[in-house]
């Protein structure tokens, strides 16, 4: 359905609902998070002191190192 078709479908109370739908149930295209909670829900009972967070299984975003970090990386394995 393209964006036009799907405008004069819609209507205003319907895209408040998946608006809701998706902040509070289940986010679209949220694999990982919906992973990580999954994990951290198995490990829960199995935890001793510290509870495992969904953040726990989140992929951390680095950006990407500059040549200059790179070579620096390689420069300490060669110590």
């Amino acid at each position: 359905m393209t964006l036009a078709e799907l405008h004069d479908k819609m209507t205003v109370e319907e895209l408040k609902w998946w608006v809701a739908y998706h902040r509070f149930v289940s986010p679209f295209g949220d694999e990982w998070r919906r992973t990580a909670r999954l994990i951290a829900a198995t490990l829960a009972p199995y935890s001793k002191g510290k509870v495992p967070k969904e953040e726990d299984f989140m992929p951390i975003e680095v950006p990407p190192m500059t040549a200059e970090e790179i070579e620096a990386e390689l420069l300490k394995l060669t110590r």
